[in-house]
């Protein structure tokens, strides 16, 4: 596979997550350290970083400023998904994570030269307790069993750009859910177990669901 520049977004200072090996004190950021090192071996290149400031204040423009030179070289957006990134009571637009979808869905020009759109890939890191139920459970409604994927909790950003194939295969199952087939999300959502040992693969997917994107209703905006 071609190397790609890979942005990652995340929740700073989130600590409801498993800790890592050998680390007493393990937060989101500690994970994206992982990913640097896991997105390098396999020939890729990491943008990101910040801190949690609060964007209240922040004009759009000053947002854009500051993550264009981040997210305008890249072509893939992994976004971790952790049981605290969304801080309650605050809205979506103050804070980082929705922006940095938003500008990974836009393209924007500069200088004669366009940015495209971005692959986006949501990885779900696993909570303090080592579960990743709060967002992916596996469901056993049927003798195949299925995925279910808990998005309510979630940016309103994200949560709109899955299940949002414009033609979605679907059928009901014997428990009266919807059975959805396909990669019928453009942002899937990747267990942390899984991606980190199969980093190029989980790319390369998220890849060819951009390749198709005319299929999908994208939504581009940061709910207020």
């Amino acid at each position: 596979t071609m190397g790609r520049n890979v942005f990652v977004s995340y929740k700073f200072g989130d600590s409801n997550v498993l800790p890592l090996r050998g680390e007493w004190s393990t937060t989101a950021r500690c994970y994206v350290n992982e990913i640097e090192r896991l997105l390098t071996n396999n020939g890729h290149a990491y943008y990101g970083e910040h801190q949690d400031e609060d964007l209240s204040y922040w004009s759009d423009e000053q947002i854009y400023q500051r993550l264009k030179n981040k997210i305008f070289p890249t072509s893939c957006t992994i976004v971790l998904i952790s049981p605290n990134m969304r801080e309650k009571g605050r809205l979506d637009k103050s804070q980082w994570i929705p922006w940095e979808i938003y500008y990974s869905l836009r393209e924007t020009t500069r200088n004669n030269f366009t940015s495209r759109r971005n692959a986006i890939l949501a990885v779900v890191l696993p909570d303090s307790k080592g579960s990743y139920e709060y967002a992916i459970s596996h469901k056993q409604c049927c003798p195949a069993g299925c995925t279910g994927y808990h998005t309510s909790s979630l940016f309103t950003i994200l949560k709109e750009n899955m299940f949002n194939l414009k033609n979605p295969s679907t059928r009901i199952c014997g428990q009266n859910d919807k059975i959805w087939h396909g990669e019928f999300s453009y942002i899937p959502m990747v267990r942390w177990d899984y991606f980190k040992n199969n980093v190029d693969a989980c790319i390369e997917r998220a890849e060819r669901i951009k390749d198709n994107v005319e299929n999908y209703e994208l939504h581009i905006n940061v709910n207020q």
